[in-house]
């Protein structure tokens, strides 16, 4: 959208972006607010000097992309997650979708407390600082058809996965997500609120057969047998070979084999599903 250009002060325009309940901003829309289109080294000082008083905060280099702080927030450094997540990423990558523990949060499952928000891209970006936050991102193929919903917060929106795409995100992204433990404790919470129809949705747009086999899995062992048998279903026109459930076993280990879904665990991980009932 064009950018009317005006003449503010630097304070004035924040407020103004402010008044719109915008906290994302870029130089140039910076530069137009305050009729310095042509100035950019006016531009870069002027914001150097906000950056140092804990006004703003710079979150991406290019494009130069900043953040406001409100005065409420100097000590985190930035304003809640929610508030500004998708006007950040319409300027720095438009295909994305807050994911993993970050959406199991949203959902309601919240056992952990995170130090860093998770977000799902379609192509490798490094982390983003904002304040004392960190972003992390992580790559999704085919982002664009994965189940999303757009949330309604007090100060903005932005999108988040499904509570069944989640499950499937944290089984694909397991190792880094805190294991198997952590997946079936938000799995568990999820458990009521699933549906047969989302499911698919998600199985489809995943195309993962591994990753089907795993939750499978987890499902009969969390007692989530109608999920279960849509991801029986699912799986049973496709080709599946014997996977491990998660990590590695070490060998000293009792293992078996589930034969329903072709996943080999351990007793120690049935252990852990057990205790997130």
């Amino acid at each position: 959208m064009p950018v009317e250009i005006t003449s503010r002060t630097a304070e004035d325009a924040l407020a103004e972006l402010q008044s719109r309940a915008r906290y994302v901003f870029d130089a140039k829309t910076f530069a137009a607010l305050t009729g310095r289109m042509g100035n950019v080294h006016g531009i870069r000082i002027s914001l150097k000097r906000l950056a140092e008083r804990g006004r703003v905060t710079a979150i991406h280099k290019r494009p130069m992309v900043y953040l406001i702080v409100p005065a409420e927030y100097r000590t985190y450094g930035t304003p809640p997650f929610s508030w500004w997540l998708h006007d950040a990423m319409q300027l720095i990558e438009p295909k994305y979708y807050a994911g993993l523990h970050s959406a199991a949060r949203y959902w309601g499952s919240s056992h952990y407390a995170l130090q860093a928000d998770q977000v799902m891209v379609g192509s490798y970006r490094a982390a983003l600082t904002a304040g004392k936050r960190q972003v992390f991102f992580t790559v999704r193929t085919g982002i664009s058809s994965a189940p999303t919903v757009r949330t309604r917060g007090e100060k903005g929106t932005y999108l988040v996965s499904t509570r069944e795409a989640t499950l499937l995100d944290l089984m694909r992204h397991r190792p880094k997500v805190g294991g198997l433990e952590s997946i079936a404790r938000v799995a568990r919470d999820f458990g009521p609120h699933l549906t047969q129809s989302e499911l698919v949705r998600a199985l489809d747009a995943m195309g993962q057969v591994a990753v089907a086999q795993r939750i499978g899995f987890l499902f009969e062992g969390l007692k989530l047998d109608k999920m279960a048998t849509v991801v029986e279903k699912w799986l049973s026109p496709r080709t599946r070979t014997t996977r491990l459930l998660a990590e590695p076993i070490p060998e000293n280990w009792t293992t078996m084999t589930n034969p329903r879904w072709g996943v080999t665990c351990s007793v120690r991980e049935i252990n852990e599903i057990s205790e997130a009932q």
